[in-house]
């Protein structure tokens, strides 16, 4: 039986090491029968875990938030040169820089806004409009360098899997689509194929008039779906193939149609959520695929192992080898 897999490699700029550049190692492995995907990346079992009870303990004490304004230059790492001279990409008062902990070759990190707010109301369009903004630059970069791919998602809090409570996006690029998003583009071609027609397009049209329909902001339908992936899920769609071709409108019908999804989610209670957003290369599935974004609330107060990635991404990031539990199982049988 053959078992296959390929690694990828992210360099930075490591503070640790007096930014010197460094390498993580993420080894891709595929399941012999269904050839679905884990990412496994040991270095992040040391990557810090903030927990809710402990940065609420915290306030008034002066200690320090890594993604706050005060340490976020210095404790966060840098792109090499080769990939921006800069070392991070900024936009407003988003700052974007490698993941230290990466699933990917090119897995970066937007901190949206400098300020240091968990409560969902709190968040304002224009702060995640600037993200938006400042991953447009991240992801025109990379598609120069030849990965067309591109994968924008959120983990808020620890039931969603977000490892550092400060709000910030998750950006993944790559040659090839995460498996969540290959498994759309796929089922959209041959919605078109069938049907002669775009199926997020007819969506919208129909779900106008259902129970179901939630609004619309400049550019994109908003609904809940007929099936959620999620609890309380949120699905909005645009009329683009991909983020990159959205003009400044959108951009903004889009931040503002997230942050009245955050002010109905927090009206309601909940305090925690994913987000994934859904985009295509445009020269390839434009008028076939709309870019789309789904948001979903999480329940709980732990820190869930399931965040964007497993959930929107359909792919598992892991930091243990099965050969190293294996051993420590054996031993028992």
């Amino acid at each position: 039986m053959k078992l296959d897999s390929h690694k990828e490699k992210a360099t930075m700029l490591d503070p640790k090491g007096g930014f010197l550049e460094a390498v993580s190692e993420i080894e891709i492995r595929v399941d012999p029968l269904t050839a679905a995907r884990s990412r496994i990346n040991v270095s992040r079992t040391s990557r810090p875990k903030q927990s809710l009870a402990k940065v609420q303990a915290d306030v008034g004490t002066g200690a320090k938030c890594i993604f706050c304004p005060d340490s976020v230059e210095t404790v966060t790492p840098k792109f090499p040169p080769s990939v921006l001279p800069e070392g991070r990409f900024r936009f407003g008062g988003a700052l974007l820089f490698p993941n230290l902990f990466p699933l990917a070759g090119y897995h970066g990190i937007c901190v949206f806004t400098p300020e240091h707010k968990l409560e969902l109301d709190k968040i304002k369009s224009e702060e995640i409009l600037d993200g938006l903004r400042c991953s447009l630059k991240y992801f025109s970069k990379t598609a120069e360098m030849g990965l067309p791919h591109n994968f924008l998602g959120w983990n808020h809090l620890p039931p969603a899997g977000a490892s550092i409570l400060h709000p910030h996006l998750q950006l993944i690029c790559s040659k090839e689509p995460l498996a969540g998003q290959k498994v759309l583009q796929d089922a959209s071609e041959g919605y078109y194929r069938r049907e002669g027609a775009n199926f997020w397009s007819q969506l919208t049209e129909a779900e106008k008039s259902s129970p179901r329909f939630i609004g619309e902001s400049h550019g994109f339908t908003w609904l809940a779906p007929w099936a959620p992936l999620g609890n309380f899920e949120v699905l909005g769609i645009s009329r683009k193939a991909s983020v990159m071709e959205m003009e400044a409108e959108e951009l903004c019908g889009l931040a503002d149609g997230i942050v009245r999804v955050l002010k109905g989610y927090a009206g309601l209670g909940i305090a925690s959520l994913n987000m994934g957003v859904f985009s295509a290369p445009g020269d390839r599935s434009r008028g076939k695929f709309s870019s789309h974004v789904r948001i979903m609330a999480r329940p709980g107060a732990g820190m869930s192992d399931r965040a964007l990635l497993e959930l929107y991404g359909g792919e598992v990031g892991l930091s243990t080898l099965p050969e190293d539990y294996a051993g420590a199982i054996r031993a028992q049988f």
